[in-house]
């Protein structure tokens, strides 16, 4: 089992690879046409940096951190896509909000799940 200052490490590195990607000019795949690559992408980018979000933490803070990660995915997708406007090739897609919240949404849902079920020791 991983502890906890793995997922802290990985969690920051990663949050500094999407700070990165998306502050460069649009990237093209030969993918680009034939696939909406981008929105997969998207969702899970999101959905990593979620469970990390949540490994990250003991499993009896995982009731708050739960509801902090769904400030996260109403927020961080909105912010994403307002800071990639001033870049070129980039734009606001409202899609890719929705593909970022997708992700956000199914790592929240086992969490509830999951804590729902009992499958962690919560203190009150």
């Amino acid at each position: 089992m991983m502890n906890k200052n793995y997922y802290k490490v990985t969690f920051y590195i990663w949050l500094l690879v999407i700070l990165t990607l998306t502050s460069l000019p649009k990237l093209h795949t030969p993918l680009d046409d034939s696939l909406n690559v981008d929105k997969l992408g998207h969702l899970f980018v999101y959905l990593i940096f979620a469970y990390l979000f949540m490994k990250m933490h003991r499993e009896d803070q995982y009731r708050a951190k739960l509801k902090l990660l769904i400030i996260f995915a109403v927020v961080l997708p909105f912010v994403d896509e307002l800071h990639q406007i001033p870049i070129p090739g980039r734009t606001f897609s409202f899609y890719d909000i929705l593909a970022d919240f997708l992700g956000f949404s199914i790592v929240i849902t086992i969490y509830s799940i999951k804590l729902k079920n009992g499958c962690y020791k919560i203190n009150p």
